[in-house]
């Protein structure tokens, strides 16, 4: 059971830039879809949708500058791992 769990952290860990990469794409692709409707159709573009995109792209922005960001904010929180000291 705990191999199984292992594995699967192990292959979630290895897809996180793959879906990191696909989710800039899809929310890219959604503002440009949004975007030129709204300038065709000549529709103001509703609040809700405004509001769901920009949670979609700080996420995604998050997801993207995580491994930039993640010490820092582990330092700053305190949790940070402390280095071991050399052996000898």
């Amino acid at each position: 059971m705990l191999a199984s769990v292992g594995s699967l952290i192990a292959v979630l860990d290895h897809a996180h830039g793959l879906m990191t990469k696909l989710s800039i794409a899809v929310v890219v692709c959604a503002w440009v879809w949004i975007v030129c409707r709204s300038r065709t159709r000549g529709l103001k573009i509703r609040s809700s949708v405004l509001a769901a995109m920009c949670a979609a792209t700080v996420l995604t922005a998050t997801a993207a500058l995580w491994p930039v960001m993640g010490p820092a904010v582990f330092h700053t929180l305190g949790v940070a791992k402390k280095p071991k000291p050399p052996a000898g």
